[in-house]
C-alpha cells in the first residue's frame, strides 16, 4: 500500500455527489456578474486573488458551498487615466500597481506599499480590492489610498454608488457593503499641487510581513513651499486605518522645513488607539508611532 504523507487523511476534500450542492460562478462581463448577484439568492463567497481568502480558510474550504470568482473579469483589470483622475479597478494586482511608472509617478506612496505587499507570488495574485474589502487594520494599502482622498465605486443589482475611502471602514475586517455588493473600482483625484509623500512599514522581519504598525503622509505643496493641505494616516493601530487629523491641521500654512517635528510625532502617538497582540504590545505602538513620524517628516523635508 503506498504511504500516505503525513496529514493527508486531514485535509478537506470534495468528490462525488457531494460535489453537486456546490456553486461556482465566473462571470465573463459586468452584465453577467450583476445577473448572478441578482439571480442567487443565497450567500456567496467572493474571490478576487484568494490569498487571504485559501489562508483564512484553509481548514475549511469545504465548507463553502458559493464561490464567486472574479478572476475573469477583465473590465475591473483595467488601470484608466483621465486629465482629473485615476481609476484602477478592484481587480489589479499588487504586482501591476510596484511596477507601472505611471503609479510610481502619480502616486509614490500608494506604489511603495503595493511593493511592500507580501511576497512576489503574493502580489501577483493578490489585488488592491482585495485588500480593500478584507477590511484589515494592517491592509498596506489601506493608508496609501487615505491619504490621496480615494473613492471608491461599489456595485449591485440596484445599480451604483460612490463612497469616500474614509468612510468604507467600520471596524477590524468590517466595512460597509452590502449583501450584493461588489468593489468595482478606486478613483484617485489627480490635482496640480506639488506633492511630498512618505510610507514607513515597521514588522518583525523584513519580508513577508504582516505590518506592526505603518504610516503614509502626503503632503500639497503651494508655489512658496508653504503646506496647502496634509494627510497623515496610520495602519495597524486602530480598528480602522486612521487619519490623525489633528497632526494634519498642525502643519497646515506651515513652511515644511519649519515644521515642528516633535510636537506632530507627540500628537500622532497620543491619538491612535492600538492594541497588544503578537505583533507588538500597544505601549510599543506608541513609540514607534512616534519614531516613523519623526522619520517620515524628515524624509519629506529631504526630498
Amino acid at each position: 500500500m503506498k504511504k500516505q504523507s503525513k496529514g493527508v487523511k486531514d485535509r478537506p476534500r470534495i468528490s462525488g455527489k457531494d460535489f453537486n450542492q456546490y456553486k461556482y460562478f465566473r462571470p465573463k462581463s459586468k452584465k453577467e456578474l450583476i445577473r448572478i448577484i441578482n439571480g442567487f439568492q443565497e450567500d456567496l463567497t467572493i474571490i478576487a486573488g484568494g490569498t487571504d481568502l485559501l489562508v483564512a480558510n484553509y481548514q475549511k474550504l469545504y465548507e463553502i458551498k458559493n464561490w464567486l470568482d472574479l478572476n475573469l473579469l477583465d473590465e475591473l483589470k483595467n488601470i484608466k487615466m483621465f486629465d482629473d483622475k485615476v481609476e484602477i479597478g478592484s481587480m489589479v494586482t499588487h504586482q501591476r500597481l510596484s511596477k507601472l511608472d505611471q503609479i510610481k509617478e502619480l502616486f509614490p506612496v500608494l506604489h511603495q506599499a503595493a511593493a511592500d505587499v507580501g511576497s512576489p507570488q503574493i502580489r501577483s495574485r493578490g489585488t488592491i480590492g482585495g485588500n480593500i474589502v478584507t477590511s484589515s487594520p494592517a491592509g498596506d494599502l489601506l493608508p496609501p489610498l487615505l491619504i490621496y482622498d480615494a473613492k471608491l465605486k461599489i456595485i449591485s443589482g440596484e445599480g451604483s454608488r460612490v463612497v469616500d475611502a474614509n468612510e468604507f471602514f467600520t471596524g477590524p475586517k468590517k466595512n460597509i457593503l452590502k449583501k450584493g455588493e461588489i468593489l468595482e473600482k478606486i478613483i484617485i483625484p489627480l490635482k496640480e499641487d506639488i506633492y511630498k509623500g512618505a510610507w514607513i512599514k515597521v514588522g518583525k522581519r523584513k519580508a513577508l510581513i504582516i505590518s506592526s504598525i505603518s504610516l503614509a503622509l502626503n503632503l500639497s505643496m503651494d508655489r512658496s513651499n508653504l503646506i496647502k493641505k496634509a494627510r497623515i494616516c496610520i495602519g495597524s493601530a486602530a480598528p480602522v486605518p486612521l487619519r490623525i487629523k489633528t497632526a494634519e491641521q498642525a502643519i497646515l500654512k506651515e513652511e515644511l522645513t519649519k515644521i515642528n517635528i516633535e510636537e506632530v510625532a507627540q500628537i500622532v502617538s497620543e491619538k491612535i488607539s492600538p492594541i497588544d497582540d503578537i505583533r507588538g504590545t500597544a505601549k510599543y505602538r506608541r513609540q514607534v508611532a512616534l519614531n516613523i513620524t519623526r522619520k517620515a517628516l524628515s524624509e519629506v523635508m529631504n526630498q
